[in-house]
């Protein structure tokens, strides 16, 4: 194929991220269907952001004056979501400071009490992304294994508007990734659709 100036091909309408999306919380895939099932955290405003952070580092050698493939290795690899959250509950209060327990014992008030430690219990088993591509019926679908928001929470209010909590869940990686290499992020991008 001869090179063109113009990136837009006849495939370009239908690969793009549509809208907002929205988030899940401990979504499973089934992977025979490959179907997936989870919890609607809630509504949100003002969309969400999927980031990942590499950082790496390459060797200084005598004599070498420019970057050399293969000799790059990767120090850090983090991911995060930012969900702006505009839909809120108890729970959903309790995950966004993510240290903190909830009473229900009360007949009037859900209590949230913040603590000073994470506990295991803390952590959601996955945090995700579920948004639309356009030109394919299967979603394109962002998870991070292990959620945790731990940043604290900010909840700002005014008159005639709603409140719209930010959060920043982080992904944590299980022994068993680290032993494999593997990071605590995965992307379910949907097969192309043949014509």
């Amino acid at each position: 194929m001869a090179v063109n100036p113009v990136g837009v091909t006849q495939n370009t309408p239908e690969r793009m991220l549509l809208d907002a999306g929205a988030i899940y919380k401990n979504l499973t895939y089934d992977d025979t269907t490959g179907d997936f099932t989870g919890e609607v955290l809630g509504a949100t405003s003002g969309g969400n952001e999927f980031q990942v952070e590499i950082e790496t580092r390459q060797p200084e050698l005598d004599g070498v004056k420019t970057r050399i493939r293969g000799l790059k290795f990767v120090n850090s690899h983090e991911a995060q979501l930012t969900v702006n959250l505009k839909e809120l509950t108890a729970q959903n209060i309790k995950n966004a400071i993510g240290p903190a327990d909830i009473d229900d014992t009360d007949s009037n008030f859900d209590i949230v009490t913040g603590r000073s430690n994470i506990e295991d219990g803390d952590y959601l088993d996955n945090i995700a992304f579920v948004g639309r591509l356009s030109g394919n019926d299967r979603p394109v679908v962002i998870l991070l294994k292990n959620a945790l928001s731990a940043e604290g929470f900010t909840m700002s209010t005014e008159d005639d508007g709603e409140a719209v909590v930010p959060i920043v869940f982080h992904a944590h990686a299980d022994f068993e990734d680290i032993e494999s290499g593997k990071v605590a992020y995965q992307v379910y991008w949907p097969k192309e659709t043949t014509t």
